[in-house]
């Protein structure tokens, strides 16, 4: 049975700052409504596997609280490879009604279709597509790899990335402030967010990055000693960014392009560029008691019921973390509050 930690947050309202039990909020910059936006811990679960599974380090819902995840380990388990749980859970107190499990899951191929050689990749994120997935991968080897579906995820084809990111000795994509998170909005676009600055800029400028026919990039300024472990779509121009910092510190942003300065084909950012604006709905410094362990991705989970009389629309968001094969993989859930 999972274990329910409950502490104090803070809700900070564009109108004013009020506390409440176990709730961290802002006020809404997408809807044009002071109806905040709430994030409420609920629950943490643990998922039992197979021998092969952990070092999670990316999760995406994929039907009715049905979920893939991926592993960062390849080679040390076995080959790349993601799998498979369907999680129970219900809103309100009862939370996770047992802990999930493995039910099936499958191997992820790179180019030639063969599997990725051990330490040839980091996988760092996973999002269900139209046609499948699309994976990105950090450290040494960085890419945005398109997947097909199926238990056996052939190789489609890696995105194009910008001059400024390609990873050389004085500048692009640097190792552990790379590549760690993928989004996908409502109209199928791809965004990808760096934990921290390119090679050539400053520590605390991720970027964030949309595929298109035109590419949109944009700075994510990450919080002191903190930085970005992934990034979740909202719509098509708002974002929750999961940032971790040292030991137990975490944090969920909301953040959005809008009012930000647009960076594309810029080779180096001064520090001086418009960020993202973000402010945080969930904090790990108002729960002292929750464990979270090294947390690593987020998706969202279904809608509840709908109350037409309230102003705002409530989806549970589920937060998986990194054990890196040493404990337990960790889920926990949240009720985020949205407004119409």
């Amino acid at each position: 049975m999972s274990l329910r930690s409950w502490g104090a947050t803070v809700v900070s309202a564009l109108l004013g700052t009020s506390v409440l039990l176990g709730i961290s909020g802002m006020s809404a910059g997408t809807a044009h409504s002071a109806t905040p936006i709430i994030a409420r811990y609920t629950d943490t679960a643990y998922v039992s596997g197979v021998p092969t599974f952990g070092a999670i380090s990316g999760i995406d819902r994929i039907g009715a609280n049905r979920f893939a995840m991926i592993s960062t380990d390849v080679g040390r388990g076995g080959p790349a490879r993601f799998f498979t749980s369907q999680f129970s859970y219900t809103s309100g107190a009862a939370g996770f009604t047992s802990n999930p499990g493995i039910d099936g899951g499958g191997v992820l191929l790179g180019p030639g279709n063969i599997p990725p050689l051990p330490g040839s990749a980091q996988y760092e994120g996973i999002r269900a597509t139209s046609g499948g997935y699309v994976v990105v991968s950090g450290g040494d080897h960085q890419f945005v790899r398109l997947q097909s579906a199926g238990p056996v995820a052939t190789y489609i084809r890696d995105l194009g990335l910008p001059a400024a990111w390609r990873p050389s000795k004085k500048s692009g994509l640097a190792g552990q402030r790379g590549l760690t998170g993928v989004a996908v909005g409502p109209r199928g676009q791809i965004s990808v967010i760096t934990a921290g600055g390119l090679r050539q800029d400053p520590a605390t400028s991720a970027r964030l990055l949309t595929f298109g026919k035109t590419n949109s990039e944009f700075v994510y300024r990450t919080d002191p000693g903190k930085s970005a472990a992934d990034v979740l779509a909202v719509n098509n121009t708002d974002f929750l960014v999961l940032e971790r910092g040292k030991g137990r510190s975490t944090a969920i942003y909301w953040a959005t392009t809008r009012g930000a300065d647009q960076v594309g084909g810029r080779a180096n950012l001064s520090g001086a560029e418009k960020p993202m604006p973000k402010q945080s709905i969930f904090n790990t410094d108002g729960t002292p008691r929750l464990s979270t362990g090294n947390v690593s991705s987020m998706a969202w989970g279904n809608w509840q019921p709908d109350l037409p009389w309230q102003d705002f629309r409530t989806r549970t968001l589920f937060v998986v973390t990194n054990n890196a094969f040493a404990g337990p993989t960790r889920v926990h859930s949240f009720e985020v509050q949205l407004p119409r």
